[in-house]
């Protein structure tokens, strides 16, 4: 039995050699119900693609249609082929050979729904699409209820998710497609468009990245690179620092620190013995010119940590409340019968001996 072709080369192959393909592979097998099945894979891929793959074997699409022997699967697939007969003669031809009756090529065709009109629909032109890629990722089941992705490239993003189902129901029709004598796609689970465009950054280890050139001095700065730095205030150049600073970098006016260092010196000499004062006015590291501001990193902000909350001790017993008796105070008649029970507690047999005492 000949090689079958794969999904991989029905639905990636380029036109051209996709079509010498399938050619050779109807003069290798003499079972028609796998080139029409071959055909038919095209055009679930000319339908959700932007590719164009209109017209490709025609011919051998009505050779097959008009001179091999009719099958199921040819009268269930032969109602998609209509466009490749150019003459209504050839086509009348076609259905007296498959079909009883026009009532039989009807249903058919019904059996077929929307897919049938999905699959001559024009898809988005590939300019359109201004350098997007997409594909359509889909979910099937096999013929045992394993279910496996399938991935189809170069897919219209407008297609609507009935065309897409629609569709997919069509190609688990299909029984060409196999895996390990498994049937791939038997029913569709779901299936969505990605966008897939990449953005090569290198190739043949040249950077391809677009870069603008950059007219201004500085970016941010508002400044061309003619301007003269001279005609500039003391406000302008600060705000043109503070701009060309990194991120996280703030700018401190060091001239007061100085100042109040050199008034806290002078108090500290004042109160201080001779020996103290030589130590308190040793000579001190240059600083930068009194009027440079100094670059210094912003410290980290640390958040101040909320005091965890206290468990609640238990009473001490100083503390505690006084006893509460909640109980119905007593009547007369109940502290008299608790009475007279104690009373009879005191004798030896009880009610019983009292009761012969009374006798005698």
């Amino acid at each position: 039995m000949p090689k079958l072709l794969t999904q991989i080369t029905l639905f990636t192959m380029g036109k051209a050699n996709l079509e010498k393909r399938i050619l050779k592979a109807q003069t290798e097998t003499p079972d028609a119900d796998i080139i029409v099945q071959y055909l038919v894979a095209v055009l679930i891929r000319q339908c959700l693609c932007v590719s164009d793959f209109a017209g490709i074997c025609n011919d051998l699409i009505r050779e097959i249609f008009l001179f091999a022997e009719p099958t199921d699967v040819m009268r269930k697939f032969c109602p998609l082929f209509r466009h490749a007969f150019k003459s209504g003669k050839e086509w009348d031809q076609v259905l007296k050979r498959l079909y009883k009756n026009t009532k039989q090529y009807h249903r058919y065709n019904n059996r077929l729904g929307e897919s049938k009109r999905y699959l001559r629909e024009k898809t988005t032109p590939v300019e359109a699409l201004e350098g997007q890629q997409y594909r359509i990722v889909s979910t099937f089941e096999d013929a045992i209820g394993k279910v496996h992705t399938w991935s189809l490239r170069d897919a219209d993003p407008k297609s609507s998710a009935i065309k897409i189902d629609s569709v997919l129901e069509l190609m688990s029709t299909l029984t060409i497609f196999e895996k390990d004598d498994v049937r791939r796609f038997v029913k569709v689970v779901n299936s969505e468009i990605d966008n897939c465009t990449r953005d090569i950054k290198i190739r043949n280890g040249e950077i391809v990245e677009n870069t603008d050139p950059v007219d201004e001095g500085q970016p941010g700065t508002g400044m061309s690179p003619e301007a003269d730095l001279d005609d500039l205030s003391e406000e302008e150049k600060l705000e043109l620092v503070k701009a060309l600073l990194p991120e996280g970098i703030v700018l401190t006016d060091t001239r007061m620190e100085e100042l109040k260092d050199d008034v806290s010196t002078k108090k500290v000499s004042s109160n201080s013995t001779p020996e103290q004062s030589i130590t308190a006015t040793a000579p001190k590291a240059e600083s930068t010119s009194g009027s440079t501001a100094s670059a210094v990193k912003e410290p980290p902000k640390t958040e101040a940590k909320k005091p965890a909350a206290q468990k609640p001790m238990a009473l001490s017993a100083a503390k505690k409340r006084p006893y509460v008796n909640y109980q119905k105070p007593k009547s007369k008649k109940q502290k008299e019968r608790e009475y007279e029970e104690s009373l009879l507690k005191k004798t030896k047999k009880g009610k019983s001996d009292s009761r012969k005492r009374k006798k005698k």
